[in-house]
C-alpha cells in the first residue's frame, strides 16, 4: 500500500527535472535553429552582393553542409571523450567570432572557406544536442520524438530566415551578421546551463535500466547487419532523397522568388518560411494522427506524391499562388516522410546511436550533393528545369516503394 506512494514521491522530483530540461533544451534548439536559418539567408544575400554565379552560390551554401558531414564522425568521437557543456560553449564562441569577420571578407572564395570552418563547428554542436536528446528521450516520452527536429526546423526554416530578413532590412547586411554573432554568444551561455558535463554514451549507460539493457543487447549496428533490414534500407533511401530535395529548394528558393517571381528580397524569404512552417506543423502536431492511422502506408505514399507535385509546380508554373502552394506541399510531404521514417527506425531492432549518426551523415551528404548539383544544372538548363530533373529519382523511389508493399512482408512492418 505504501509502495505506490513512495514511488510517486520519488518520481515527482524526477518529473520536474525532466520538465525543466525539456523547456531549456527546446529553447536552446529553437535558438540554434534560428542561427542556422539566419546564416543561410545572410550567406545567400552576401553571395548575391558579391555578384556570384549560381554555381558559386551553391558552393558557398554547400561548403557548410559538406563540412558538417565531414565533421559528424569526428564530433562523435570527441564528445564521447570530452565535456559536452565545455565543447558546446567553446564552439559557439568560435562561431560568434567567425560571423563577426564574414561580411568583411574580400571574395566569395574566402566566404566559402570560412563557411566550411563554420560547418565543422556546427557539426559538433548538432551531434552534442542530438546525443543528449536521444539519451533523455525515454524519460521525455517517445511521443515527443519529433520535437527536437521540429523545433530545430522551426528555427532554421521559419524564425531564423524571418529574423535575418528583418535584421538586414532594418540594419543592413553587415549588421545582420553581427546579430547572428550575438546569438551564437547567447547560445554559449544557454548551452552551459542546459547540457550535461558528461558524454551521452556515459550518461546513457548510467541511466539505463535492466530492461533497457536487455532491450539493446544485440541490436543491429554494422553496415551489413543494418542493410539487411528493409526498414533501414527504405529509411536511408527516402531520407537521402528528402535531404537532396530540401537542400536544392532551400538554397534556390530566394532566387526563385527574386528572379522568377520578381519579389523584393525582403519578401522572398517567405517562400522558404512557408515550407519550413508546413514541415514543423507536421512534426509537432500530426505525429499521432499520421502514425496512429490505419492508412499510414497510404499517407506515406501520398506524401511522396505531394513532394513530386510540388517539384512539378516549381518547374512549370512561375506564378505566386503556384509557388506558395508548392512550398506548402513540399513541407507537408517532407514532414510526413520524416515522421514515418523516425517511427520506423524507432521500432526497428537497431543500434539507435549508430543509425542516428548514419542518417545525419547521409542527410548532410544528400544536402551537399543536392545544392551542388542544382547549382551546376541551373547554369546549364535553367533554375526551374532543375526541379523537373529531380522528379525522376522520386518517381523511381516511389515505384520501388510500392512494388515492395505488394510483397508479403512490407517494409513498414519490418
Amino acid at each position: 500500500m505504501n509502495a505506490p506512494v513512495i514511488d510517486a514521491v520519488r518520481a515527482a522530483p524526477a518529473t520536474n527535472e525532466v520538465r525543466r530540461f525539456l523547456i531549456g533544451f527546446v529553447g536552446l534548439t529553437l535558438l540554434s535553429g534560428m542561427t542556422i536559418g539566419m546564416n543561410k539567408v545572410l550567406s545567400t544575400l552576401l553571395g548575391i552582393h558579391l555578384g556570384v554565379s549560381n554555381l558559386q552560390l551553391a558552393v558557398i551554401s554547400s561548403a557548410e553542409t559538406f563540412a558538417m558531414a565531414l565533421g559528424t564522425i569526428p564530433a562523435g568521437y570527441i564528445l564521447s571523450r570530452g565535456n559536452p557543456k565545455h565543447l558546446y560553449a567553446a564552439v559557439s564562441l568560435t562561431l560568434s567570432a567567425a560571423f563577426c569577420a564574414l561580411p568583411w571578407l574580400p571574395g566569395w572564395q574566402w566566404v566559402a572557406l570560412l563557411m566550411f570552418l563554420v560547418g565543422l563547428c556546427i557539426s559538433l554542436r548538432i551531434v552534442a544536442m542530438s546525443t543528449v536528446f536521444l539519451v533523455r528521450l525515454p524519460e521525455i516520452g517517445q511521443s515527443r520524438a519529433g520535437w527536437y527536429k521540429g523545433t530545430l526546423t522551426l528555427g532554421m526554416q521559419f524564425a531564423g530566415p524571418l529574423t535575418g530578413n528583418y535584421a538586414i532590412a532594418n540594419l543592413g547586411l553587415k549588421a545582420g551578421f553581427l546579430v547572428s554573432a550575438g546569438m551564437f554568444a547567447l547560445l554559449a551561455v544557454l548551452g552551459w546551463h542546459v547540457l550535461p558535463e558528461r558524454s551521452g554514451r556515459t550518461v546513457g549507460a548510467q541511466r539505463g535500466t535492466a530492461a533497457g539493457a536487455a532491450d539493446v543487447a544485440e541490436p543491429a549496428s554494422s553496415w551489413r547487419a543494418l542493410w539487411r533490414l528493409p526498414a533501414v534500407r527504405t529509411t536511408y533511401l527516402f531520407e537521402v532523397l528528402a535531404s537532396f530535395t530540401a537542400s536544392s529548394v532551400g538554397v534556390f528558393s530566394l532566387l526563385l522568388a527574386m528572379r522568377v517571381l520578381h519579389w523584393p528580397h525582403q519578401h522572398a524569404v517567405w517562400l522558404m518560411a512557408v515550407q519550413g512552417l508546413s514541415f514543423v506543423v507536421v512534426l509537432l502536431g500530426m505525429g499521432k494522427p499520421v502514425l496512429g492511422s490505419p492508412h499510414r502506408d497510404r499517407i506515406y505514399g501520398g506524401a511522396h506524391l505531394a513532394i513530386m507535385l510540388a517539384l512539378l509546380l516549381l518547374g512549370t508554373l512561375p506564378y505566386t499562388p503556384a509557388y506558395l502552394f508548392a512550398s506548402v506541399l513540399l513541407g507537408l510531404g517532407l514532414g510526413v516522410n520524416a515522421l514515418v521514417n523516425t517511427d520506423r527506425i524507432g521500432r526497428a531492432p537497431v543500434d539507435k546511436a549508430r543509425v542516428s549518426s548514419h542518417l545525419t551523415l547521409l542527410g548532410m551528404v544528400g544536402g551537399t550533393g543536392g545544392a551542388l548539383a542544382a547549382g551546376r544544372l541551373a547554369d546549364s538548363i535553367g533554375l526551374q528545369h532543375v526541379f523537373l530533373a529531380w522528379l525522376l529519382p522520386w518517381l523511381l523511389a516511389w515505384c520501388f516503394y510500392h512494388l515492395r508493399r505488394v510483397l508479403p512482408q512490407g517494409e513498414i512492418s519490418a
